[in-house]
């Protein structure tokens, strides 16, 4: 099967909108947070877990260690900035996606993040803060503090009132096609599988996320020209430098 030349690509995009820079897995780098925060990375995430009421970020179970809180990693570094830029994120007045991917026990780490969260709400009012994973049903939505946004999907159904809770709709990059690796061009049926996907939801006003994707440039580029708003990586410089090359 021929693959389609990115060229093309970027024709048949419909419209394409400014690329948000998204830390796969952050705190799996060797500085959770400011290694993104530094490079000015527009959304981070964060997967966690509850245990003996206190929540941990590790990617398994047997991964928690007592000093990787979601408080220490993330929480208290983010605060400490938003206090230094006069209440935002960043110096440049940008705001900050924290996307938190709940492994299990969903609903108890809504609760106690919903309790460690309430002091600080007008500190956090420039920061969106998604939750993923094993996320409370779109119905249930409502029960939980509109500090929280939900991360859609997309053969999930939502009512009106459902739908404004959901900030960005992700798929895993496969269920468009077999495994990519980013160092050929994407099959070009998978490259209209994602673009359908991409104006379908940009019709209804949400950004989307493919997870699952290459740390190539190529990657990066068929991602960009496909429209796909949320470019994630876990080679933060690799996609900074790609960024800003392909924003001059």
């Amino acid at each position: 099967m021929r693959c389609l030349n990115l060229t093309i690509l970027f024709l048949l995009c419909f419209k394409l909108s400014a690329q948000l820079t998204h830390s796969h897995n952050d705190y799996e780098q060797k500085q959770p947070f400011f290694a993104a925060y530094n490079l000015g990375f527009d959304s981070i995430e964060a997967d966690v877990y509850i245990k003996d009421n206190e929540l941990f970020v590790a990617h398994d179970w047997d991964k928690i260690s007592p000093d990787r809180t979601l408080t220490n990693l993330y929480l208290s570094p983010l605060l400490e900035k938003i206090k230094e830029n006069n209440g935002y994120p960043y110096p440049n007045k940008k705001a900050l996606h924290l996307l938190i991917d709940l492994k299990k026990d969903g609903k108890e780490i809504l609760k106690l993040l919903t309790v460690k969260l309430k002091p600080y709400k007008k500190a956090l009012r420039h920061v969106t803060i998604t939750i993923s994973g094993d996320m409370p049903k779109p119905s249930e939505f409502k029960d939980f503090d509109d500090i929280f946004y939900f991360d859609g999907r997309k053969e999930q159904n939502y009512s009106t009132n459902e739908y404004k809770r959901v900030t960005i709709v992700s798929a895993s990059i496969t269920d468009f096609g077999k495994y990519w690796t980013g160092k050929s061009p994407l099959m070009d049926e998978t490259a209209l599988k994602i673009k359908t996907f991409v104006e379908e939801n940009h019709a209804k006003g949400k950004k989307v996320r493919l997870w699952a994707t290459p740390n190539t440039v190529l990657g990066f580029e068929t991602l960009k020209n496909l429209g796909v708003d949320y470019i994630g990586t876990d080679d933060l410089e690799l996609l900074a430098n790609f960024m800003k090359t392909t924003s001059k």
